[in-house]
């Protein structure tokens, strides 16, 4: 009898396993799984110590998959994840002593450091906006979206005592999105981008694209963004930078929530320049 050495391997070996399961889907002509186990991330997290009973140990996989995949997994990831662990269990049969037990799949959301050193250039510059703005929020939308939502939340602001200026946007220039941001910068207090199916199909140019999302990522800017009917993926298409970053979302908020979040916003905004 050979005793037994209590080493774990299967971490080691976990590339190889997944590429094992990898192939058997291309074998299958099964692309969207394929493609899935590819661009995930994979950790295996040991349960417990080694099971002498069973003669193993057990392990679990986590997958980190792309954002791409959000409305797929939402719809499907009992059935997926079955798949993927009975597909383990096939490829890791030979490993006697040791076990995938279960497979949790996440989706994996890329962070953006950048507004680290944004912070720093705000702070190692001073940048202390003085006086009173002129208006408490300034809300940024697509042209084609000047009724509906916007409406909504013009009168609820109003409402609320908050003076609002709503600002449509078509295809622009990034020298025109300057022109606009400077004229938010010295009379506003807060801004709002409307991310809605409208503004997604505006002709903007990439570089017009990414100065919106740094102005949102940016902590010194003042600004967030608001989705309006309009999925995560749907976003990473426009700009995986938005789609990384914090939204409120008419999905999960009522208008008057939203409005009850900008209230507190400006009211903060507001006693910094007492």
């Amino acid at each position: 009898m050979v005793e037994f050495i209590q080493f774990k391997t299967l971490s080691m070996d976990l590339e190889s396993i997944l590429s094992n399961v990898t192939r058997m889907y291309v074998n299958s002509n099964d692309y969207n799984m394929a493609e899935l186990i590819a661009l995930s991330e994979a950790e295996l997290y040991p349960v417990g110590s080694y099971d002498e009973k069973a003669e193993r140990y057990e392990y679990v996989l986590k997958l980190s998959v792309p954002v791409k995949y959000f409305d797929h997994l939402r719809d499907n990831i009992d059935p997926i994840r079955r798949r993927i662990s009975d597909d383990l269990t096939l490829i890791t049969a030979p490993y006697i002593h040791e076990l995938i037990s279960e497979v949790f799949i996440v989706i994996k959301i890329e962070q953006d450091s950048q507004w680290r050193s944004s912070v720093l250039e705000y702070v190692a510059e001073a940048q202390l906006t003085s006086g009173t703005a002129e208006c408490d929020c300034m809300l940024f939308f697509a042209s084609p979206d000047s009724g509906g939502i916007v409406v909504e939340m013009e009168k609820r602001l109003i409402d609320k005592g908050i003076k609002a200026v709503m600002t449509p946007l078509s295809s622009i220039s990034k020298k025109e999105l300057h022109s606009v941001l400077r004229n938010f910068e010295k009379t506003s207090r807060f801004g709002i981008f409307l991310i809605s199916k409208a503004f997604l199909e505006l002709s903007l140019p990439a570089e017009v694209i990414n100065e919106i999302a740094w102005n949102i990522i940016n902590p010194a800017k003042n600004f967030y963004q608001l989705w309006d009917m309009v999925s995560r993926t749907d976003v990473a298409a426009f700009s995986s930078v938005l789609a990384r970053s914090l939204a409120c979302s008419t999905e999960r908020m009522s208008v008057e929530s939203i409005c009850e979040n900008i209230l507190r916003q400006v009211a903060f905004q507001r006693s910094n320049e007492k």
